[in-house]
């Protein structure tokens, strides 16, 4: 075996190992749920999967409109060798964001609502657009070089005749949702630290996108050549390599500009930010251009790939930095991604670079290039690669390994899906509130007041899980509100035993897990042990099991409280009580609507979050859940 067929053996081990725990990760986060396998919250819902899949998989992909724009718009021919692997990367690049959105969407299967349910006033929706629509055009630019091959290669002529319009039509949808990612960030006050939060961010995105894809382009023809033993295109890359250091040099410039103009140059300070920022910066423009500009990097060799590297690197971590890892002191939020995170992106990109190696093995992706007559002979012919060189068994094994190591450290409970923690409930506590006008939509709401404050009445602050995620409740108007006897049951529809209108949390005793209200020990010992089991389950015969005993109505006939909004519980049913977060809002919020729909209103009143939860009440962040 030469040493392109281990090189590229062992590279693509390696990629099936990835791929395959990726792909059982990819299984317990669309089963389960994201809190199975991320660190995210409500606090940091955008993570690394944002950082670095979508917004850096964006950015990496920004090769294919920049040689595409050099090639057919400033008509530099000598560059086209370098076009259809850059088109081919950007192709795969994009394929991967949108393989990446599908696990970073709450609701993946929703994917497609963007193409019907328009709201131009959106970035997110004009970004959506974009790259759906540029994702067309690579998939268009790149199809003929396997239908050229193929018994379809008239196909291939007709979609070439296209390519100036495509290439245009890619250029301005590039341009657009590169600088649109950037525009994400003029909204998020207070979450980005100030060293990275500019308005200027869609004009550095662009230009960075700029110089990050001749790195790219770089990056990728250099691994290959090294990989495939093909001849080097260092006489081109040298070429390019002046163009990114000035792209470069003018994104530092402008940045730290704009540092010095808006006067947020004072937020250099001694924190770990600093020292992020100095090092991002090196890595995007001071190691690269220090590198080109001294001349190594333009003499080819392993200092072109050394700067490229450093670029591709450097741009990847501004994204991260600017999608939340340089927020996390202002936020508080203290999110580090987990395990499964980092594996899904790896596999993500895994899967991409799998798929090209098959098309450069299986269809002409490179172009004949002329060579430096002094540099070494070449080694094997590198433009029929032939089939994959990985054997089928030794990648299958390696995805099964990876598969099978994965899934060994899954989280507990992996099977059954993300569980909360218990979370124990504590009942509400008397308030003093006034009623208040809400600005829009217009109405009423409970807002907190002070002891002596004109008007002031005592209101129930509900709080169960001591979050402060509070909810004001006036239940002496609500009393008021049903003028007829009896109407305690609308909402306490259960009573224990020996009680009178039993309390929300003394049934719902956990936030968010159900509560078994049936104890059957309890009752075996109140009814004098094992001798008693026939006082509920009559005929022995039938199995002992909740489905074949006697009603708990039997015994308890104040149990159930007639007329209440609550269905009663079924016969044999489980009499478990959900968790207090779900009976709370089923029974308020359902409510609400329909006085909402007898009023006859087309937008949200009563049914509105700060109805009961008024600005202001949610005095201290909650607290960080811990993951299973």
């Amino acid at each position: 075996m030469n040493a392109r067929s281990r090189r590229v053996r062992n590279v693509k081990g390696v990629l099936w190992f990835v791929t395959g725990a990726a792909a059982v990760v990819a299984v317990a986060r669309f089963l389960g749920g994201l809190g199975l396998v991320t660190d995210l919250t409500d606090r940091t819902p955008w993570g690394l999967w944002i950082g670095f899949d979508v917004m850096g998989g964006v950015a990496l992909a920004a090769g294919g409109f920049v040689l595409a724009a050099t090639v057919y718009c400033f008509r530099r021919e000598e560059f086209r060798p370098l076009l259809r692997p850059a088109i081919l990367t950007a192709f795969l690049g994009y394929a991967a964001v949108a393989g990446g959105l599908l696990f970073d969407i709450g609701r993946p299967w929703n994917i497609w609502r963007p193409m019907f349910y328009w709201n131009p006033h959106s970035v997110l929706f004009e970004v959506a657009w974009c790259v759906m629509l540029y994702l067309s055009v690579l998939a268009l630019e790149f199809l003929p070089v396997p239908l050229e091959t193929s018994r379809y290669h008239r196909l291939a002529r007709t979609i070439k005749s296209f390519t100036l319009p495509l290439v245009i039509l890619g250029i301005m949808l590039s341009t657009l949702h590169q600088s649109s990612l950037g525009s994400l960030f003029l909204i998020t006050s207070g979450r980005v630290h100030p060293l990275w939060e500019t308005p200027i961010q869609p004009v550095l995105f662009f230009v960075s996108a700029v110089g990050l894809g001749l790195a790219m382009v770089t990056f990728e023809s250099k691994v290959t050549s090294w990989l495939y033993r093909r001849p080097p295109e260092d006489r081109l890359l040298s070429r390019l390599s002046i163009p990114m250091a000035v792209v470069l040099l003018l994104y530092g410039a402008v940045r730290l500009g704009d540092l010095a103009v808006s006067g947020r140059i004072a937020a250099f300070g001694a924190g770990w930010e600093t020292a992020l920022f100095v090092f991002e910066l090196l890595l995007t423009v001071g190691i690269p251009a220090a590198l080109v500009l001294g001349g190594p990097a333009r003499r080819g060799g392993p200092a072109l790939l050394a700067a490229a590297g450093s670029v591709v690197a450097g741009f990847v971590l501004n994204r991260i930095d600017v999608g939340g890892l340089s927020g996390l002191t202002l936020t508080e939020t203290g999110y580090f991604p987990s395990f499964e995170e980092i594996l899904t992106s790896l596999g993500v990109v895994s899967a991409a670079t799998l798929a090209f190696f098959f098309f450069v093995e299986n269809f002409r992706v490179y172009e004949p290039v002329e060579t430096d007559p002094a540099a070494p002979a070449p080694g094997p012919d590198w433009r029929t690669m032939g089939p994959p060189l990985a054997t089928a068994r030794t990648s299958t094994g390696l995805f099964v390994v990876g598969a099978a190591l994965a899934f060994a450290l899954l989280p507990q409970g992996a099977a059954r899906g993300a569980r909360p923690e218990r979370t124990p409930v504590r009942s509400a506590r008397r308030v003093l509130a006034v009623t208040a006008e809400r600005a829009s939509p217009p109405g009423k709401m409970l807002a907190l007041a002070a002891p002596g404050t004109p008007g002031a009445r005592e209101v129930f602050l509900i709080d169960g899980n001591r979050a402060g995620r509070m909810a004001l409740f006036d239940h002496d108007d609500h009393a008021r509100r049903f003028e007829k006897e009896g109407s305690c049951a609308t909402c306490h529809h259960l009573n224990r035993p020996l009680d009178r209108e039993t309390s929300c949390f003394e049934c719902h005793r956990d936030e968010y897990l159900e509560t078994e209200l049936f104890d059957h020990a309890r009752h075996v010992d109140y009814t004098g042990g094992n001798r008693a089991c026939a006082e509920c389950h009559p005929d022995p015969a039938l199995p002992k099991t909740r489905a074949h005993t006697t009603g708990c109505g039997e015994c308890h006939r104040d149990l159930v409280v007639p007329g209440s909004r609550v269905r009663e519980p079924a016969p044999g049913s489980r009499y478990a009580a959900p968790g207090y977060y779900q009976a709370l809002h089923g029974l308020c919020l359902g409510c609400h609507r329909e006085e909402d729909r007898k009023a006859g209103r087309e937008l949200p009143g009563l049914s509105l979050c700060s109805t009961c939860h008024p600005f202001g009440t949610d005095r201290t962040p909650a607290p960080r859940p811990e993951r299973r």
